[in-house]
């Protein structure tokens, strides 16, 4: 955290909650917004956003009060409530002179448009596709790099209920990895865990799943998110030099991260950076 180094690239959470918002006092330390990161590059007049929680929708009223950054790239990892509830609220997409490109992992041609505009019906919402003005790609990423001007993005699948992504992100030689949803069972005899670590092995950033604690897990097995422990345990292997853990469950409170947060300061030798995610808060390379 800290004073912005004009040189460096920045990564802000604005929303690290799983499930659903939690808008009441108790959640307000850590943040009541559902999954939403942005992620910043010097001199790159583009948005890059990962995921369309609740966030989305105050980092969506700057946006469209920022005339540099008149087009942008949104990547999601799935089509769970949670990850795309935010969409119909970002204000970018109402704006004609707006060019949006929405990345979603690919199995079944036409899942991207499909996954962000089935909300968008009478029965759900009064907003139709047909009324979003910006121009907007909807585009179902297969598992290959993606090039862009100044960074490149692929992804693995993650270990979850539905077809999901964790993203890797370059950035001049930085890599982040992103994923909000994916199990880690440290009693599992399968490859995932070995090509999980893998992907993650000497990454700059991870931000990983992080919703229970080891005694919780044990009792929602096969749910789709991970022990924060395992996560810490994992990643130190791995030699991650900074972990956030984001996707706090609907019932931990600010007292319940408190305590973790506090338990957490024993792995600090083993990172440059390790901590719970904070609706708000920056970081910066």
């Amino acid at each position: 955290m800290g004073v912005r180094n004009k040189n460096a690239f920045s990564i802000r959470f604005w929303g690290v909650r799983g499930s659903i918002p939690c808008a009441n006092s108790e959640y307000m330390s850590y943040g009541g917004n559902t999954s939403c990161v942005q992620i910043s590059i010097p001199d790159i007049e583009e948005f890059i956003i990962l995921d369309c929680g609740s966030g989305i929708r105050k980092l969506g009223d700057q946006l469209a009060l920022d005339t540099n950054k008149f087009s942008g790239k949104i990547f999601v990892t799935h089509g769970h409530w949670d990850h795309i509830q935010g969409f119909p609220f970002f204000k970018p997409v109402y704006c004609d002179d707006r060019n949006i490109e929405i990345f979603f992992p690919h199995k079944h041609n036409g899942d991207c448009k499909r996954a962000m505009t089935t909300q968008l019906t009478p029965s759900h919402f009064p907003v139709t596709p047909e009324m979003l003005n910006a121009t907007i790609d909807y585009i179902d990423f297969k598992k290959e790099i993606l090039y862009f001007n100044g960074f490149e993005v692929s992804y693995k699948q993650a270990a979850h209920p539905v077809n999901t992504a964790m993203f890797k992100i370059v950035i001049d030689g930085k890599t982040i990895v992103y994923a909000p949803d994916n199990e880690l069972d440290l009693q599992s005899k399968s490859r995932f865990l070995k090509s999980f670590r893998e992907f993650i092995k000497d990454v700059d950033v991870l931000i990983h799943d992080a919703n229970f604690d080891r005694q919780s897990y044990s009792t929602k097995q096969n749910w789709g998110h991970s022990a924060w422990e395992d996560v810490v345990e994992i990643a130190a292997q791995c030699n991650v030099k900074n972990l956030f853990l984001t996707h706090h469950d609907p019932t931990s409170t600010d007292d319940i991260m408190d305590v973790r947060a506090k338990l957490l300061t024993a792995f600090n030798e083993k990172f440059e950076s390790v901590q719970f995610a904070k609706e708000s808060t920056t970081f910066d390379f």
